[in-house]
């Protein structure tokens, strides 16, 4: 019951962080649900199901994007990423962009779990984004940011880039999504290089079928994680099937 108070509470205050950030009407938003299941894990279940929230939204000045992940792993655990990013271009309103780079925006990260139950954990980024998207993808962005753990007495540096590319195969729209987390040594007490990679390939069933595309996706999700946690020689590469719904 005091996880399930936790989890009430954790989406009361990020949906009101983001409402009192974004008291503009949104821009866009963009909200899916995903489920999985998988295996080939390190530590706790090798295989599992998850469950996985994502919401991203555009306001005045700037955006905001979220995931909460919820799966059984030796018992029920939470785990989510925030961020919210203020555009220059949008605050000076003028263009900030340069060669390849749209637009650049200030961006503020919390990542938060409810394990291990003894000490759970928490982590705080700050840094720039950099917008890179063009004609060919849904949107490409890079960041890279300053990385403070709890209980890690060093400040480290997390790039990492996110994509969605849609492309159509035999008439058949797909996407293939993304992001990749790379972090060095003085994010974690090892001190070990890490490294999270998590690709996505979707088809999109309701264009299949000739039903409203761009809504129902099948297809696998790959996780790669070197040196987990941390943790040197710990490398995770883990297959799941997927379903996601889009609205």
């Amino acid at each position: 019951m005091l996880i399930v108070k936790k989890i009430v509470f954790f989406f009361i205050s990020t949906l009101w962080s983001f409402s009192c950030l974004a008291w503009q009407p949104f821009d866009w938003s963009s909200t899916n649900i995903q489920g999985l299941y998988g295996g080939d894990f390190e530590f706790g279940d090798t295989k599992r199901g998850t469950v996985t929230i994502e919401h991203a939204h555009g306001w005045k000045y700037g955006d905001n994007f979220f995931f909460v992940d919820m799966y059984n792993n030796d018992g029920f655990e939470v785990y989510a990423e925030i961020y919210s990013s203020l555009s220059l271009s949008k605050m000076s309103n003028s263009e900030v962009a340069f060669g390849p780079i749209k637009d650049v925006s200030l961006m503020f990260g919390l990542n938060i779990s409810n394990a291990p139950a003894a000490d759970p954990f928490r982590a705080y980024l700050w840094g720039v984004k950099f917008d890179l998207n063009n004609q060919y993808f849904d949107y490409l962005e890079l960041s890279v940011a300053a990385y403070k753990e709890e209980g890690v007495d060093t400040y480290g540096v997390q790039v990492t880039p996110v994509w969605s590319f849609p492309f159509t195969l035999l008439e058949t729209k797909f996407k293939f999504r993304g992001f990749l987390d790379l972090k060095n040594g003085s994010t974690n007490a090892a001190g070990n290089i890490t490294m999270l990679a998590q690709p996505q390939l979707l088809m999109d069933v309701g264009d299949l079928f000739n039903a409203k595309a761009d809504v129902f996706f099948i297809g696998m999700e790959y996780s790669y994680w070197v040196n987990k946690f941390g943790i040197e020689g710990v490398d995770e590469s883990a297959v799941q099937g997927m379903l996601s719904v889009f609205f």
